[in-house]
């Protein structure tokens, strides 16, 4: 099949004196950064294709605006990342090189892979443009809706291969989102529209009634627009509003069978509805059609996990990780699995590298104390306990798990105090209730005990131990 369209392509700068010092894992784990990064920003923008060729990108979108757009907010993604993430925060920045063309591609048999002149000039454009830069060919600027963008002439350049001498180049500078929220209504196209809800994902106004009227609009104009359905389901299912999701999600699959991430998205709605058969089979539709697809990757082995396939969910845990090694919920994750596959080392390695990558994740403190308790490393447990309370204080199941081990060791009064903590956090939780009548017996306050041994058994009169508990100590 040959269409035209514009050709995005994306490249890392990895040549400089400063990078060949970086050690090999770390150069992986920053390269996968910015390909997780890119590749869920080109979902967003609505991508057709993409395909990574080990540093870099070729991505095809249907509108030179998309393709812009995209590309601009990659670059400054890119750069707020390397300040941020914790894999790109202690490095030299690594700047993007971004070339873009309009023009003829082929789809080859099978749908696999893309080919063309459209491909072939936008890669020698890419190879052209300076650091952090998006430059494009006329093709994409007759294209594009030039009051909304601010560009300079780059000049004239002689491209290998190309049918032309040369062509002039063009650097896409800023787009302006206030310049397209000032036109009148009726004056935006369905695209207009579409991009315009994009641009909000990432701000304040991210998940707004102006988010949604954005879609809502695009589909008025064009009701067979798949990635606004996918969009505005997305934004739906956050209001709870799960039925007129999945509704938008079918229709979004009906245009476009091969939409990855209409896939995935209608895979975790799925899921969290408890359609688990749905679930999986478009976590795999997912990633038949994007095998690197690495959120579909951890969420289908959080799935398999659930239906106890550990085998097979730990294979995608891997995978996972080995596509992007700097991922803490897919090490956290993988480490719950291991240890219920009695790989407790393996566990432990990766509860510490997700703890490196994310500190502040007071759940997996949480679940690393249990697995520390489970290896008896009980100075190592309270460490971490106390570590999940400092970042959220009214966590109750660390203030009673962490109210156990005092207890254990003699600390009555600092086991009353957390025990106190969590039912104030938990008020109707059975088993802190029972383990704090157990501290108040051994205190020799019988009344407050039998009090505590009730409330335990009332919110839980099927558990035996809490039934025995107020028949007295046996």
């Amino acid at each position: 099949m040959q269409r035209y369209l514009a050709v995005l392509f994306s490249d890392l700068e990895r040549h400089s004196v400063e990078w060949t010092r970086i050690p090999r894992e770390k150069m992986v784990a920053i390269v996968a950064e910015y390909r997780y990064m890119a590749e869920s920003l080109a979902g967003q923008y609505g991508c057709l294709y993409r395909e990574w060729a080990g540093d870099g990108h070729m991505f095809l979108f249907e509108s030179a605006d998309a393709a812009a757009q995209f590309g601009l907010k990659l670059i400054e993604g890119w750069k707020i990342g390397s300040e941020s993430l914790p894999a790109l925060k202690d490095h030299p920045h690594m700047p993007l090189r971004l070339g873009c063309h309009f023009g003829e591609c082929t789809q080859l048999d099978g749908g696999e892979a893309w080919i063309g002149r459209g491909n072939a000039v936008a890669k020698r454009v890419e190879g052209e443009a300076e650091p952090d830069a998006l430059f494009v060919t006329e093709s994409v600027l007759d294209l594009l809706d030039l009051p909304l963008y601010e560009f300079e002439e780059r000049g004239a350049h002689i491209l290998k291969g190309d049918v032309l001498t040369a062509r002039t180049l063009y650097r896409v500078l800023k787009f302006d989102a206030s310049a397209l929220e000032s036109r009148p209504p009726e004056q935006l196209a369905a695209e207009d529209w579409f991009l315009k809800g994009v641009g909000l994902i990432g701000t304040a106004r991210e998940w707004s009634d102006e988010e949604a009227d954005c879609y809502r609009e695009a589909l008025r104009l064009r009701p067979d627009y798949p990635e606004a359905h996918n969009n505005y389901a997305v934004l739906l299912r956050t209001r709870g509003e799960h039925g007129e999701a999945a509704k938008h999600y079918q229709e979004a699959l009906r245009i476009r069978p091969d939409y990855p991430e209409a896939h995935y998205n209608y895979a975790a709605l799925l899921h969290a509805r408890g359609s688990t058969a749905g679930a999986a089979k478009h976590y795999r539709e997912a990633l038949r059609l994007r095998p690197d697809y690495v959120d579909a990757h951890h969420a289908l082995a959080n799935l398999l996990v659930a239906r106890g396939e550990h085998a097979v969910a730990a294979e995608h845990y891997q995978e996972a990780l080995r596509l992007r090694p700097d991922y803490p919920e897919g090490h956290s994750n993988y480490s719950l699995l291991l240890e219920q596959m009695g790989q407790l080392e393996e566990a432990v390695t990766h509860f510490r590298e997700a703890l490196r990558l994310a500190p502040g994740n007071a759940a997996t403190h949480y679940n690393y104390a249990l697995l520390l308790e489970n290896r008896d490393d009980v100075i190592g447990a309270e460490e971490q306990y106390r570590a999940a309370l400092r970042l959220w204080p009214d966590y109750g199941e660390a203030h009673n798990n962490l109210a156990i081990l005092l207890q254990l060791r003699g600390d009555l009064a600092g086991a009353e105090g957390h025990y106190l903590q969590a039912l104030q956090a938990r008020p109707d939780d059975p088993e802190t209730h029972y383990n704090y009548g157990l501290l108040l017996r051994a205190k020799g306050n019988a009344e407050g005990a039998e009090r505590h041994f009730k409330n335990a058994y009332d919110l839980a009169p099927e558990v035996d131990v809490f039934r025995s508990a107020l028949e007295g100590p046996g």
